[in-house]
């Protein structure tokens, strides 16, 4: 990073980068809180989409009850950050992983973790019980992908068990519905999330019934927030694109007002010999590649594609017009911002255009 940066026009910045509108960030920080105040529900955003621990700090200084995490490594930077509040969403079951668990439950005591797997649980419970910790957790349902999560109909007797652990919190259940977040007719993907969303909230309305405190019902991303929000036993969303936005998300059907695109990337033209295109510098290792193309938004009548062009190179042609000139920065949106973003090191933050900061994505790369 070169703090020489700040103060440049974003044309100026080394390329392909990305770059975020402050201004539209917040813009779209404070349309999830209002969204979210509307239905009554709470909102845990997943910061697997920008892995940065800078944007965690805004969302819950804009009324986050906390985050969201798909991995372990993911948590100990967030809590090095000093973020409280963290969910991890998917299992932690290799014992290297179990056991970095205990130290950071020390540090972030409200941490909570997702289970699917009694095996699983009571070695969790060994351990914590070692340790002399309590572990909160939920259990996972499977909305009906096929990945995590147990099937519906044994959730309860999973959530009786889990609650006679003596180490472990059971806290309520998770089911993310992430196959029908990019259905792009509202109608459609409305009727499919409420159809398991329901049947996860009567296993809620059920375990409350039998005496379990199953306070929480979690999930929801940024195609099904607000219809996941009209269910009464849903308590908290997880939405994760919704502060970047990118291009699948753009191109769906929403009943309120729409995300703004705050973060952009910016790439330079490094040839121009051909009459029918020209190459950019961002190729499959700064463009994370799905069927969705990049909307390129700084010129118009122009198009991006990977087209075999490589890791370092893309194609740019003209629909109508002109070809941009060697040396000239375009800007687009994403297709798939999450991947995207883990391929960069920092974010260059605009406003008016113009870099007022950088901010480390500091969980980049934490797969594990």
């Amino acid at each position: 990073m070169s703090h020489s940066n700040l103060g440049l026009h974003k044309n100026q910045l080394p390329t392909p980068c990305l770059v975020i509108d402050r201004n539209k960030l917040t813009s779209n920080l404070s349309l999830m809180q209002q969204l979210a105040k509307d239905k009554g529900v709470n909102v845990r955003p997943h910061a697997k989409t920008h892995k940065c621990s800078k944007i965690v700090k805004l969302q819950l200084e804009y009324g986050a009850v906390g985050i969201c995490v798909a991995k372990i490594s993911e948590a100990q930077v967030m809590v090095q950050a000093g973020i409280k509040g963290i969910l991890i969403t998917s299992p932690v079951v290799a014992d290297n992983k179990i056991n970095q668990l205990p130290d950071l439950i020390k540090q972030a005591p409200d941490t909570m973790l997702v289970v699917d797997n009694l095996d699983n649980t009571a070695k969790l419970n060994q351990v914590f019980q070692e340790h002399n910790l309590m572990l909160n957790v939920l259990l996972d349902i499977d909305a009906g992908i096929g990945r995590t999560g147990v099937a519906l109909d044994k959730a309860v007797d999973y959530a009786h068990k889990i609650n006679q652990f003596s180490n472990l919190k059971f806290k309520g259940i998770q089911c993310y519905a992430g196959h029908l977040q990019h259905i792009n007719e509202l109608a459609k993907r409305r009727m499919l999330s409420h159809q398991i969303l329901q049947a996860a909230g009567a296993i809620k309305a059920q375990l409350l019934a039998e005496g379990i405190d199953c306070q929480i019902q979690t999930g929801s991303g940024t195609g099904t927030f607000s219809l996941d929000a009209e269910l009464a036993t849903v308590s908290e969303i997880q939405p994760g694109s919704y502060c970047v936005m990118d291009q699948e998300y753009s191109d769906i059907e929403y009943k309120e007002q729409r995300f703004l695109p705050a973060m952009t990337m910016l790439t330079t033209v490094i040839s121009t010999n051909h009459s029918t295109h020209v190459t950019v510098d961002a190729g499959t290792k700064s463009l994370y590649k799905v069927a969705t193309k990049p909307e390129i938004i700084s010129h118009e009548h122009l198009s991006y594609d990977w087209d075999g062009f490589g890791d370092e190179h893309g194609k740019v042609t003209a629909t109508s017009g002109n070809l941009p000139a060697l040396g000239e920065v375009l800007e687009l949106i994403v297709a798939h911002c999450d991947p995207t973003i883990n391929l960069f090191d920092y974010f260059y933050i605009t406003e008016n255009d113009y870099v007022v900061d950088i901010w480390m994505i500091d969980a980049r790369g934490c797969c594990q």
